[in-house]
């Protein structure tokens, strides 16, 4: 569920490129195996691609995103020209079109929806859910003491409750006061940077 509408997943890929896109705090909506476009293959003759999802941001801009592995790349880029080129033409149910029906098309692969990712995105919208205001506040003041690089365990030290305090500091993550050196799975060890 995605802000009250089911969010499916044909695939492991798909499921690891919907967390992400949720994790994302400008977006209202997410469709799935929606819509339809239309393009013209190379001999001419007009085709249709079921995008993977739809998503609407809060600024109402619609962008249908197109999930393959990104050995397919090539040929995905041409398939997205080729949407493009027909004026992102929408097939609808009975039949007709609407042209315009999105604002753009993208391409997401393994690259962007990485395992790591899924898993903090997963971790991260848990944090929101279990928030604790003090403790995100006191854990924002014990990152303005840090300067440089640091580790992610150096802000457990001395906490009362560990739990609360990775809670508060995946939040503070989230909130990209604290910046995280790669997009690998965050853990004890990942280097992290206070945002100033």
């Amino acid at each position: 569920m995605f802000n009250d509408v089911v969010v499916y997943h044909e695939s492991d890929l798909e499921r690891r490129v919907s967390k992400v896109l949720q994790l994302r705090k400008d977006i209202k909506a997410i469709y799935s195996q929606y819509p339809v476009l239309l393009y013209r293959d190379a001999d001419g003759v007009m085709r249709e691609h079921v995008c993977d999802f739809c998503v609407v941001f809060d600024n109402d801009e619609t962008v249908a995103i197109a999930v393959k592995h990104a050995r397919k790349s090539d040929v995905m880029a041409d398939l997205l020209k080729r949407i493009k080129a027909e004026g992102f033409l929408r097939k609808n149910r009975n039949g007709s079109t609407t042209p315009g029906a999105v604002h753009d098309i993208h391409l997401m692969t393994e690259r962007e929806a990485t395992y790591g990712a899924y898993e903090n995105a997963e971790r991260i919208m848990r944090a929101r859910r279990m928030r604790i205001d003090a403790e995100y506040d006191r854990a924002y003041e014990d990152v303005q003491k840090f300067h440089g690089r640091f580790r992610f365990g150096e802000l457990l030290r001395g906490c009362e409750d560990r739990a609360k305090r990775r809670t508060a500091i995946l939040l503070l993550i989230d909130d990209r006061v604290v910046l995280t050196e790669t997009p690998a799975r965050i853990d004890d060890l990942t280097m992290l940077t206070v945002r100033r």
